[in-house]
């Protein structure tokens, strides 16, 4: 744009003061560029060329009278092809023939906006050739609906080329060809295209050397084209009008239908809105039985705590039977000590007969202190009983209590109490059978030396026999005795006073295993003692427990009330919730309804729709049967006057004339 402003300032300079002001109004938005009468050179031309494919704003284009030269009209020409707004073009009097005729129908196959077509008083006839790709450009334009080839040289070679524009364009509906020389053939020709012609309304064939009959057969065509295009443009309206009518049917009917979709939109969100409400709820009666959830966890993880607990009481039970296992077989160790003792005192016996009387009174009140050790041991060991018979009974009512939890730690601690109960028979058979066993040994010890006592000097005799066969017993017994016994043997046969001493080096030593098992029973009483105290302690915790554990059936039972409420809570709201959902189906199922209504009246509205459509359609079949017989009549009614005409004797075709 710039430079079209560079260029009309030096235009300015140059020119009148009218082209200047035509051109500032164009300049400024004028609907119209009016340069008729003007003496433009090719830069002029050139300049306007651009001015009119810059503007969006120019409609009518003027002109008139200018003789522009060949290179000014080609180059305005060039302006037109890009320009989309004018719609009226007049090249009066501009010698247009030739390269301008071709360069005019390129204009025409570029340019789709202009309607009226003025080119009066040109020379587009003198070349036949160009003026036929003029002809073909304005057949294949459909835009052009008014020409005016007045004074342009046509002749009867260019009547072809403007039949075929007749035939092929569609748009055209004023032509103007007067003062032409066209000739009676190129009438013909052009009345010939007019019949299959249905748009063009006007014809204008004065000047150009054609018959009366053929101009009033062309008005003839062009007045039934009228009324042709007249009735066209009242089917025209009243197509529009039922178009209209439809489109209206068709608004209404969209419009309730978005009513029933925008409805239907709001039911969905208050569905949805109901259901996010339920989710909600639901997401908080989740969270509170999860939170139960991890209540009842915690109380697991206690349960199994006190699970533990009792596990490592029956562990400790365990080892206290162990440690009973152990007591129990350092009885019996001091038992066969004392045997062996008793066996050592009675060969000391053999050797020492003035002190066996002595002895004798020592062994018994060693033997009575034994038995009531041993009698203190049973006690012992009665309590001990008696505390683990209470501790089973315990562990029994722990056990019971346990199974009302879980089913499945009952079984296990009922197989753990079944093997501590097979133990405790099995040892306890042990124990009573090792009793009985040092009773019996006790008695038969008892017996001998009564029966040595009675027969002490009868005894003296036999008592070689009896040291061989203790003896014997002691090699079975002890290795290391078969060499003390050995040694005593030899000692014997030799050296009684040696064996004297060997026997009061004996009676230390038994002395000192005397003081060794004392000490051992009174670290055995000692080991009763505290685990007598360890018993307790079990007792209680045990007692502690029970009570923990009816603390927690009480809260168990308590949750499961709430629980229990809370799920009739939510069974209730949840029912309420699925009466809401029925009542709002009912509602869509009625909406549902109403939507297969009006998709029957659309349906009702489409087939109106189709039936109005069948009546256009037959309307037009109708139309097109009147313009054929239309076209037939007139064909009749013209052989028939030619007829008439040539077969009376007194008229001829000079005398119509």
């Amino acid at each position: 744009m710039g430079e079209i402003i560079d260029l009309y300032k030096q235009l300015c300079k140059k020119h009148n003061i009218e082209l200047q002001e035509c051109v500032q109004k164009a300049l400024m938005g004028s609907p119209m560029l009016n340069l008729s009468n003007q003496t433009l050179d090719v830069g002029t031309c050139a300049v306007v060329g651009k001015l009119i494919q810059v503007s969006s704003k120019i409609e009518k284009v003027n002109f008139e009278d200018c003789l522009l030269k060949e290179d000014g009209i080609k180059s305005i020409l060039l302006g037109l092809c890009g320009n989309s707004s004018v719609k009226t073009l007049v090249l009066k009097g501009n010698c247009i023939q030739g390269n301008t005729t071709i360069a005019l129908a390129k204009m025409l196959r570029h340019n789709s906006t202009i309607v009226r077509l003025s080119l009066e008083w040109n020379n587009m006839g003198l070349h036949p050739e160009s003026f036929a790709s003029f002809c073909e450009a304005l057949a294949k334009n459909s835009t052009v609906q008014h020409v005016d080839l007045r004074s342009n040289h046509l002749g009867a070679e260019s009547a072809a080329p403007l039949a075929q524009v007749l035939l092929k364009n569609c748009g055209l509906t004023s032509l103007d060809l007067c003062w032409n020389n066209l000739g009676v053939s190129g009438g013909k020709i052009l009345l010939e295209s007019l019949r299959n012609n249905r748009t063009l309304t006007r014809l204008n064939l004065t000047g150009n050397n054609i018959t009366n009959d053929i101009i009033s057969a062309v008005d003839a065509l062009m007045s039934k084209s009228k009324l042709a295009s007249v009735k066209e443009k009242e089917y025209i309206g009243q197509t529009t009008l039922l178009k209209d009518q439809l489109e209206r049917h068709e608004q209404y009917s969209v419009q309730q239908i978005k009513q029933l979709e925008d409805s239907l939109a709001q039911r969905d969100l208050t569905l949805n809105m109901t259901i996010q409400e339920g989710e909600f709820r639901t997401g908080k009666l989740e969270e509170q039985l999860s939170h139960k959830s991890l209540e009842l966890k915690a109380l697991q993880a206690k349960y199994e705590v006190v699970t533990s607990a009792l596990h490592l009481s029956q562990e400790r039970v365990t080892a206290v039977e162990e440690r009973n296992h152990s007591l129990e077989e350092e009885l019996k160790s001091s038992q066969e000590a004392a045997a062996s003792e008793y066996k050592k005192i009675k060969n000391a016996l053999d050797t020492a007969n003035d002190q066996h009387s002595e002895e004798v009174h020592s062994l018994r009140s060693n033997i009575t202190l034994l038995q009531k050790k041993v009698g203190e041991l049973n006690v012992e060991c009665d309590s001990v009983r008696k505390q683990n018979f209470d501790f089973k009974e315990t562990t029994c009512s722990l056990q019971a209590e346990i199974k009302g939890l879980k089913v499945e730690c009952g079984e296990m601690v009922s197989k753990e109490q079944a093997k501590h109960k097979e133990m405790m028979k099995s040892i306890e058979k042990q124990h009573s059978s090792e009793i009985q066993q040092l009773k019996s040994d006790h008695r038969q010890i008892e017996a001998e030396m009564k029966g040595k006592l009675a027969n002490a000097e009868t005894w003296k005799t036999e008592a070689q026999a009896e040291v061989a066969s203790l003896q014997t017993q002691l090699t079975t017994e002890r290795a290391s005795a078969q060499a003390q016994l050995l040694s005593l043997k030899r000692q014997l046969k030799g050296e009684h006073a040696a064996i004297v001493r060997g026997l009061e080096e004996q009676l230390h030593v038994m002395e000192e295993s005397r003081s060794d098992a004392e000490e051992r029973l009174r670290s055995q009483v000692v080991a009763n003692s505290t685990l007598k105290a360890t018993n307790t302690k079990l007792t209680s915790h045990i007692h502690a427990l029970n009570n923990d554990i009816t603390e927690l059936q009480a809260r168990v039972e308590s949750r499961e009330g709430e629980v229990k409420a809370a799920e009739k809570h939510i069974a209730e709201e949840f029912s309420a919730q699925i009466e809401e959902l029925q009542q709002e189906c009912k509602q869509i199922s009625k909406l549902n309804n109403i939507i297969s209504e009006q998709k029957r009246l659309i349906s009702d509205l489409e087939h109106e729709r189709d039936l109005h459509k069948r009546e256009a359609k037959l309307k037009e079949e109708e139309l097109k049967k009147f313009h054929d017989d239309e076209a037939r009549r007139v064909a009749m009614l013209h052989s028939a006057f030619v007829s008439y005409f040539s077969s009376s004797p007194g008229n001829s075709p000079s005398k119509l004339k």
